[in-house]
């Protein structure tokens, strides 16, 4: 059985500013570990379906809305993602 790396934080954050910024169709967003919806133009209610999703289609995994509405910040977004990725790699 192969067992694939796991992935960290930043490797996670990198791919995760991609959505981001094809989410809010802006090459030039910029993530932090701290940066929330009220950090960036835009960000609601759809934009975060939207960022769920394309989530779900980069990684490979499914999230629940509810344990992703409940972050506080991307940095947190980032640390659930990599436990989901990882957990499923096992």
């Amino acid at each position: 059985m192969i067992i694939m790396s796991e992935v960290n934080h930043a490797e996670v954050m990198n791919e995760l500013q991609n959505v981001f910024r094809t989410v809010f169709n802006n090459p030039s967003l910029v993530l932090t570990d701290e940066t929330t919806a009220d950090g960036v133009p835009g960000w609601d209610s759809l934009q975060q379906i939207k960022i769920i999703l394309g989530c779900e289609k980069k990684f490979g995994v499914r999230l629940r809305a509810r344990d992703v509405n409940g972050l506080g910040n991307v940095g947190h977004l980032v640390d659930h993602l990599v436990a989901v990725i990882n957990k499923s790699r096992k």
